[in-house]
């Protein structure tokens, strides 16, 4: 059926599964049809950036979009605010100079979206070099109080993520918007970690990207237990010990995403400190460690992993190494990730998997969809030739591999990995290179289409 004929319910629809913007800004462009399809797509989020310089204030491209096509209003879900402070203070200077006080029109703009679920503070610098993407810095208190004011009455705001230096006095102001059930935090003061803990016992989601100022439990543990999602990054002071103090408050924990620093365990873990915790709710589960490198580091953080995940009815785990070291010693993870029958999506990209390790996965992990490992040896690849007939299970969509150039070429995996494929499946799928580095490759095989975040 050509395109052009499509009901344009269809289209619509297919138009807004699609994630990637730049898609959608093709799509535009096509012709008249669809154009409309996508518009909606394409405006599900907005983006609000502060280089522009008008007498009535901050202007911005997507909310002038917005007024002049009110059709599009009740698509918006979510809102980027993105602050320029070099801009900033050069229009101050300008309007302090004798320019006419701004009338901040964007803010009635903004009212008008009435179905705005997610806002997003944050400062970037004028220049966005790789290196200044994490810097966390201040947005003036006035453009708070607008923005509060703008989304008094959206009461479909849930989600606000304060990627930028915020103040208590920013928390006071944005603690008005009392819908708000998940909070994602930049690089908080302690000052702010102890403002924002009352509105913390509100939510069901709460997120630290750096957590510098989380020093002790008592900075956060009494007001976690209503958590549904937690996540704490990295350069905090919780040990693992800590850590497993903190989750036993977390019953409620649907997912969990954790910055796991061996460089604070100063204990290894006794036997009352492995027992379950007993996060019977926990489907998705993320580890990213520093400092884990030998057989016996390794052994306490699967170890850790084991009191955390006992009793949980995982879909979902990642591990993934902070500082790219390697894991050589897969097979007690592969015997505790065993008892999760339930496993759907594996993403472990610095452990190396052999033989043994491949065959208890594909023997015991029937609903196993998404996998990411590292192959170090091709001939791990011919591992279901020793298997005996019905042994293994081959259900993957994707499979991710990463490998060295020099150990593994990718023009020896290639082949070997279609063979595999074709042997446990019966075709071999399709094979891309996702990227190359100086000295490593990383491929996809995949059998039928997949996500992979």
């Amino acid at each position: 059926m050509p395109l052009d004929s499509l009901p344009f319910e269809l289209l619509s629809e297919i138009l807004d599964s699609t994630r990637d913007v730049e898609t959608l800004h093709q799509c535009v462009l096509v012709c008249s049809t669809f154009k409309e399809a996508a518009l909606p797509s394409l405006y599900r989020t907005i983006t609000l950036k502060t280089v522009h310089q008008m007498d009535e204030g901050l202007h911005f491209g997507a909310l002038e979009t917005l007024d002049k096509y009110v059709y599009l209003r009740p698509y918006v879900r979510e809102v980027k605010f993105l602050f320029v402070l070099s801009d900033y203070a050069r229009r101050t200077r300008r309007t302090s100079s004798g320019y006419k006080v701004p009338q901040n029109l964007w803010v009635n703009s903004l009212a008008k979206l009435p179905n705005i679920t997610s806002y997003t503070f944050c400062h970037i610098p004028f220049f966005s070099f790789p290196q200044s993407q994490n810097r966390f810095l201040p947005i003036p208190h006035e453009q708070i109080e607008l923005t509060v004011a703008a989304l008094a009455n959206c009461s479909l705001l849930d989600e606000l993520n304060l990627l930028y230096r915020a103040t208590p006095s920013d928390i006071s102001r944005l603690n008005h918007l009392k819908n708000v059930r998940s909070i994602r935090l930049g690089l908080p003061s302690r000052e702010v970690l102890v403002a924002v803990r009352p509105w913390i016992e509100q939510c069901d989601s709460f997120s630290v990207r750096d957590a510098y100022a989380l020093d002790s439990l008592a900075t956060i543990r009494p007001h976690v237990s209503n958590l549904s999602m937690l996540h704490i990054g990295p350069h905090h002071a919780l040990s693992n010990r800590d850590l497993l103090q903190l989750l036993h408050c977390t019953s409620k924990l649907q997912e969990l995403d954790l910055f796991y620093d061996n460089f604070l365990n100063v204990q290894l873990l006794n036997k009352d400190d492995r027992s379950s915790l007993g996060l019977k709710n926990l489907h998705k589960l993320v580890v990213r460690h520093q400092g884990v490198s030998n057989k016996s580091q390794f052994m306490e953080l699967f170890t850790w992993l084991e009191a955390v995940i006992s009793a949980s009815p995982l879909t979902s785990i990642s591990i993934l190494s902070d500082d790219s070291r390697e894991c050589n010693f897969a097979m007690p993870l592969m015997n505790l990730l065993a008892k999760k029958p339930q496993l759907e999506f594996l993403n472990i990209p610095q452990v190396v998997l052999r033989h043994p390790s491949l065959r208890t996965l594909f023997g015991r992990l029937n609903n196993l969809r998404v996998l990411s490992i590292m192959l170090v040896d091709v001939n791990v690849l011919c591992f279901h030739t020793s298997a005996s007939p019905g042994e293994l299970n081959f259900n993957l969509s994707a499979l991710y591999l990463r490998s060295s150039k020099t150990t593994c070429p990718y023009s020896l995996v290639t082949p070997q990995l279609r063979q595999t494929i074709s042997s446990l499946r019966g075709s071999p799928g399709y094979v891309r290179r996702l990227c190359q580095e100086k000295q490593t490759w990383k491929v996809c095989s995949q059998t039928s289409v997949s996500d992979f975040n």
